[in-house]
C-alpha cells in the first residue's frame, strides 16, 4: 500500500460501530490518524437486524473518524462475525509437470483453488480460504513453495463461510454509507493481527474476543490460522441477565455491571452494597454486592464453558501452548481474565492493540482490538496481493482470498 495512502477498518459489532483509519509509513507501519465509535442498534448477535439503523451507525462512526484525520475516507475493510459464520480444513493437491519440476505461483495458486472445491448450501459463500502449510512430495510443514522441486504439490486450508443473506446485507449498508467495500474479514482473524505476537503465533495461541453479542474464537499455530469459531453470547447477556433479575432497566444494568461487577464474588465483601433503582419505584434502595457478581459469574461461566467445549471439540486445546489472549470490551470485566484460565487451565493475559503509531493512545483499549487487527489486515493482504501478482496480470492473492461479491 503506497505511502499516506489513507485506508479504515471498520468494527460493526452489536453495541458500537468502530471506524479506525490509518496512513503508512516509510516503514510500511500503520499510523492511526482518526477515530470514530457510534451506538449500534442494527446488529444483533452479529446479524443485521435493522438496514437503515445500521447505516445510521456506519455514517457516523466513519464520519468521525474523518473529520479527526482531516481526509475523506473512501473505503472500508469491514469485520463480520456472527452465529452464521462456519468454518472448515480442506486440502488441495496438484501436479507438478513442468520438466524441470520447479513450483511456480501458478502452481500455487492452481493447489489453492483446488482445495476451495468444496461442498456448501447454496445459500452460503466462501469468505476465506487461508493456507495453513503447504506439502511437497510427502514434506510436510512447508510455509513457502515457490521454488522448490517436486512433483507432487498440496495445502491444508482453512475455509471460512458466511451466509449470503447476512453478507449482502453487510454490503448493502456500507453502499448506503457511500464508501467502498474493500474486503469482508472475519473478525477473530484480524483481531489476532492485533493483539497476538509473532512468537504467540508459532507456539500456539487462542483469542477469545468477547463482544457485545457473541464471542469470537481463533487458534493459532505455527504461524497459520487453525480454528475459529463464533459464541452466540457476549457482555449484553450478562448486562441482560442483571436486568431481568434485579428488575432494573438496561441502561442501569450496564451501569452497575461496569462499576460494580465482578466475575469472582468471592472476592467481594459480604457488607458490600450497591445502590440501583428498579423499575417501577422512586428513589434507589441498597442492594447486596456480592449478588450481583454470583449473576454476572453464572453467566461467565456458561459462557467460558462453552468455549471450552468448542476448543475441546476441534482438538485445539492442548495447542494452546500460549495460552488464551483476552480481548474485546467483554475482558474488562473484573475478575474475567482469572476466571478463564481456572476453567481452561492456560494461561490468560489481556490483549490490546499494537504494533500501530499515531493515536496508539485512542486505540489502546481492546474495545478497538478488531478495528486496529483490520488495519493490519489490510496492510498484509495489499502485501501479499503484491507479491504474488504477476506483471501486468491480476494479483494472485486476490484469487485466492476471495471476498463475497454479490451481482
Amino acid at each position: 500500500m503506497p505511502r499516506n495512502e489513507l485506508i479504515a477498518g471498520l468494527d460493526l459489532g452489536t453495541t458500537k460501530a468502530c471506524c479506525v483509519a490509518a496512513e503508512v509509513d516509510e516503514r510500511g507501519q500503520p499510523v492511526i490518524v482518526g477515530v470514530g465509535v457510534s451506538p449500534s442498534r442494527g446488529i444483533r448477535r452479529g446479524n443485521v437486524v435493522d438496514i437503515e439503523a445500521t447505516t445510521r451507525a456506519v455514517e457516523d462512526a466513519v464520519n468521525r473518524a474523518s473529520q479527526q484525520c482531516g481526509m475523506p475516507i473512501l473505503s472500508v475493510y469491514v469485520g463480520v462475525t456472527g452465529e452464521h459464520i462456519q468454518s472448515m480444513n480442506s486440502r488441495g493437491v496438484a501436479a507438478i509437470t513442468h520438466p524441470d519440476h520447479e513450483i511456480t505461483e501458478a502452481d500455487r495458486r492452481r493447489v489453492l483453488e483446488q482445495s476451495r472445491v468444496i461442498v456448501i448450501p447454496p445459500d452460503r459463500s466462501v469468505l476465506h480460504a487461508i493456507p495453513r502449510s503447504y506439502s511437497v512430495d510427502g514434506q510436510e510443514g512447508i510455509r513457502e513453495p515457490v521454488g522448490m522441486c517436486g512433483s507432487r504439490l498440496e495445502v491444508e486450508t482453512h475455509i471460512v463461510t458466511g451466509s449470503q443473506t447476512f453478507l449482502l446485507n453487510v454490503e448493502k449498508c456500507v453502499a448506503r454509507a457511500q464508501l467502498a467495500l474493500k474486503e469482508m474479514v472475519l473478525e477473530p482473524l484480524a483481531t489476532a493481527y492485533a493483539v497476538v505476537t509473532e512468537a504467540e503465533r508459532d507456539l500456539g495461541v487462542c483469542v477469545l474476543d468477547i463482544g457485545g453479542g457473541t464471542t469470537d474464537i481463533a487458534v493459532l499455530a505455527d504461524g497459520e490460522i487453525t480454528h475459529s469459531a463464533v459464541i452466540p453470547v457476549g457482555g449484553n447477556h450478562v448486562t441482560n441477565d442483571i436486568a431481568q433479575l434485579l428488575r432494573v432497566t438496561t441502561d442501569e444494568a450496564e451501569r452497575i455491571k461496569l462499576h460494580y461487577g465482578s466475575a469472582l464474588p468471592g472476592q467481594v465483601g459480604d457488607t458490600e452494597s450497591v445502590e440501583l433503582t428498579q423499575i417501577g419505584r422512586t428513589g434507589s434502595r441498597p442492594f447486596r454486592r456480592r449478588a450481583l457478581c454470583e449473576i454476572i459469574e453464572a453467566r461467565m461461566q456458561e459462557l467460558l464453558h462453552m468455549v471450552k467445549k468448542e476448543l475441546l471439540r476441534a482438538g485445539c486445546l492442548e495447542a494452546m501452548t500460549s495460552g488464551l489472549v483476552l480481548t474485546g470490551g467483554g475482558s474488562l470485566l473484573h475478575g474475567v481474565q482469572q476466571c478463564a484460565g481456572d476453567i481452561l487451565r492456560v494461561p490468560v493475559r489481556l490483549g490490546t492493540p499494537s504494533g500501530v503509531g499515531g493515536l496508539h493512545d485512542a486505540v489502546a483499549e481492546p474495545m478497538f482490538s478488531t478495528a486496529v487487527g483490520l488495519i493490519h489486515y489490510a496492510l498484509r493482504s495489499e502485501e501479499a496481493a503484491r507479491s504474488a501478482a504477476p506483471k501486468g496480470g491480476i494479483p494472485g492473492f486476490l484469487k485466492w482470498l476471495k471476498v463475497f461479491r454479490p451481482g
